[in-house]
């Protein structure tokens, strides 16, 4: 092999290294978009919280900081009775007027094992709740990220 050649395939093969994460990287986002997606269609009704009690959520917390109201109708026990279209618990924050507005859903397990969407869910702290919770911001833009458990853009 020359020394040209020899270059030029150490370059291909960095290139191609390199690229290599971000191929996985945009697979990995259009999955989420595509769950995600899901996740709106089947929570979008819940905008009207009057819809989301009639289906058996019940208001769980005060305003949580960065977070907002939680409206919990169960917790899964295991990871397999866990749902992306069908979440533990809706969060909203709310409006100047006193309203409330879908912010988030947040799926809740006992199961310390438990993955959905791709994640892995946050262990119980503090202060917080004694189970398992994956929060998914997909009615409020979240700068910490879309899977992030507190959200700075929402204020109580």
């Amino acid at each position: 092999m020359t020394q040209s050649t020899a270059r030029t395939t150490r370059t291909l093969l960095g290139l191609a290294l390199a690229a290599a994460p971000l191929a996985a990287a945009t697979t990995a986002s259009a999955t989420d978009a595509g769950n995600l997606a899901e996740v709106r269609a089947a929570t979008a009704r819940y905008h009207d919280i009057d819809r989301a009690i009639a289906d058996g959520y019940r208001l769980a917390s005060g305003c949580v900081p960065n977070m907002g109201y939680h409206y919990q109708r169960g917790i899964a026990a295991t990871g397999d009775d866990l749902a992306p279209t069908s979440p533990e618990i809706l969060v909203y924050a709310p409006r100047p007027n006193g309203s409330l507005r879908l912010v988030a859903v947040e799926y809740a397990t006992w199961d310390a094992d438990a993955a959905l969407l791709g994640r892995a869910f946050d262990a119980p702290h503090g202060d917080g709740p004694p189970f398992h919770t994956l929060h998914a911001w997909v009615w409020q833009g979240n700068p910490n990220g879309t899977f992030a458990p507190l959200n700075p853009n929402v204020r109580c």
